[in-house]
């Protein structure tokens, strides 16, 4: 079963482990979680407070999948001293959210129907410092994989990509197909006009050969319609 899943979705098989991919079911949960939250307190509708309490309640089981993944990844990982110092707090922040969401599911588990306004906006505090928590916890792990490579293998790039001016920059070739004509860049351009060298002054010295004769000729047919007539 993990063989066929791998063949469908080689970028998971390519994976270091698959915590990059359990950390994004917390993130939107509690950014929802506290989204409906403060729409219910607002508006004071119950289906708004009931979307966040199941969006929090998902959010910190995600929440917890997602450490328990990253610890095992942690344990596998090979990176130097500056992933490390990196690591431990991205690690630390992880956890911080962890704790948290489990104190605002408990909190929201058993003191809901007594929540009287001040309280409210206390626990709409707390949840919004936790996703500033979770914010540079996210950050954290991207600067470990996009600035220091953790987890990734790095493949050298044999030529850059610009999609900018949206144009072919591949460095490709370009060739001649028979019955399209032929694009003319400035290279070619030049070597048509001008060539370059011996060639250059061989192709210029028999184009002027050619129009001396062609001189010689009209002049010829000239004269020789004049005694005619």
């Amino acid at each position: 079963m993990l063989e066929l899943t791998y063949s469908i979705m080689p970028g998971v098989a390519a994976m270091a482990n698959i915590h990059p991919m359990l950390v994004h079911f917390p993130i939107a949960f509690l950014n929802g979680f506290l989204l409906m939250e403060v729409i219910g307190f607002i508006s004071k509708r119950d289906e708004f407070r009931a979307a966040a309490r199941w969006m929090l309640y998902l959010g910190t089981l995600g929440a917890l999948v997602a450490v328990v993944a990253g610890l095992r990844a942690e344990a596998t990982l090979s990176h130097n001293e500056a992933i490390h110092e990196v690591l431990t707090k991205h690690e630390g922040l992880g956890i911080t959210v962890l704790v948290l969401s489990i104190i605002l599911s408990v909190w929201r588990t058993f003191r809901e129907r007594r929540f009287k306004a001040p309280e409210r906006v206390l626990f709409m505090i707390v949840a919004a410092v936790m996703l500033g928590v979770m914010a540079f916890g996210a950050d954290m792990g991207g600067l470990m994989v996009y600035k220091h490579g953790a987890g990734v293998k790095a493949v050298p790039m044999a030529e850059e990509h610009d999609h900018a001016g949206g144009g072919d920059h591949h460095g490709a070739a370009l060739e001649a197909t028979p019955g399209k004509p032929q694009i003319t860049t400035e290279s070619t351009k030049t070597s048509a006009e001008g060539g370059s060298g011996v060639d250059g002054d061989s192709n210029s010295h028999h184009h002027q050969e050619g129009a001396a004769t062609t001189d010689q000729n009209v002049d010829g047919a000239h004269e020789h319609g004049l005694h005619e007539h």
